[in-house]
C-alpha cells in the first residue's frame, strides 16, 4: 500500500512507544523444500524512493545488522513429545520510519525476506530454554515444511505499513497492516521506542498472531497427533538509524 509521506519541522519530543513491526510464520517436520529461487529484493510497490526523496531529517532507515525478529513456535497434538518447539529468527528485518515529532506525524514501512529466516540458531534456543535438541535433519525439515507451508516462493516477504505510528507516543495503540502469505490484516499494538539519542530509534516489543488468520494452515502428521500450534509468539528489537 503506497502512502504520501509526511512533511514538516522535526522537534525531538519524549517518545515512549510508537510502533511495530511484526511478521509470520510456522514450523515443524521432517520434509525437503526447494530453497527460495526468486531474485527479487524488495516488495513489489514497496516505497523506497518515496522515504529516500524525503527530509533525510525524519527518515530513520532500518539497521538490519544490529535489528533482531524471534518467532516461538510450539509443538502440539496428543504425542507432541515427539516433536520440537522451535525458535525462527531473522536480522535481516529491512525498511524506513518516518517521525516527524514537530508535527506529530509517523509512517512506517518494513518488511521481512521470508527466504532468509533462520531455524532453530543454537543460542537463541539456549536463552529461550528449550528443552529439546532437534537434529540438524530435523532443523533442515522443519525449514522445508516451514517455507512449504507459507507458500514461500509465491509469497516471498511479510510486511508491516503504518501511517499513524504517532499515536503511540501518547500511550495508545498503533494501528499496523500485516501482510503475511498475501493476506493483509490490521491490528492495533502497543510496542516500545526509546530515542536512544537523536540520530537513533530503538524499538521493541512482543505480540502473537494465529497462522489461521493469514490463510496458513498449521503443520501437522499423523492426523493431528504431532502438530504446529497455531498461534506463534513473536518479538522483537529493531534499530533505525538517521542516514545523514
Amino acid at each position: 500500500m503506497t502512502r504520501a509521506l509526511p512533511s514538516g519541522l522535526f522537534r525531538a519530543l519524549p517518545v515512549r512507544q510508537f510502533f511495530v513491526l511484526p511478521l509470520l510464520f510456522l514450523i515443524q517436520g521432517c520434509s525437503n523444500y526447494s530453497a527460495l529461487s526468486t531474485n527479487q529484493t524488495e516488495p513489489a510497490g514497496f516505497p523506497s524512493d518515496r522515504y529516500q526523496q524525503a527530509d533525510p531529517n525524519y527518515v530513520y532507515p532500518l539497521d538490519s545488522e544490529a535489528s533482531q525478529i524471534i518467532v516461538t513456535v510450539r509443538r502440539g497434538g496428543l504425542m507432541a513429545r515427539l516433536g520440537h518447539d522451535h525458535i525462527v529468527s531473522s536480522n535481516h528485518v529491512q525498511g524506513f520510519i518516518f517521525l516527524d515529532s514537530g508535527s506529530g506525524q509517523c509512517t512506517a514501512d518494513l518488511f521481512v525476506p521470508i527466504g532468509m529466516l533462520e531455524v532453530d540458531n543454537a543460542k537463541l534456543r539456549t536463552l529461550a530454554a528449550m528443552t529439546t535438541t532437534p537434529s540438524a535433519a530435523d532443523i533442515k525439515g522443519t525449514r522445508g515444511n516451514m517455507l512449504k507451508s507459507i507458500e514461500g516462493e509465491v509469497f516471498p516477504f511479510a510486511q508491516l505499513h503504518s501511517s499513524d505510528c504517532f499515536t503511540s507516543v501518547s500511550g495508545n495503540k498503533s494501528t499496523v497492516e500485516l501482510t503475511i502469505h498475501g493476506v493483509t490484516q490490521q491490528r492495533k499494538l502497543d510496542i516500545a521506542l526509546e530515542q536512544a539519542r537523536g540520530d537513533e530509534l530503538v524499538i521493541s516489543g512482543t505480540f502473537s498472531i494465529l497462522q489461521s488468520d493469514f490463510g496458513i494452515t498449521p503443520f501437522s502428521i499423523m492426523n493431528g497427533l504431532i502438530k504446529v500450534e497455531d498461534k506463534l509468539d513473536l518479538s522483537f528489537r529493531l534499530i533505525a538509524k538517521k542516514s545523514l
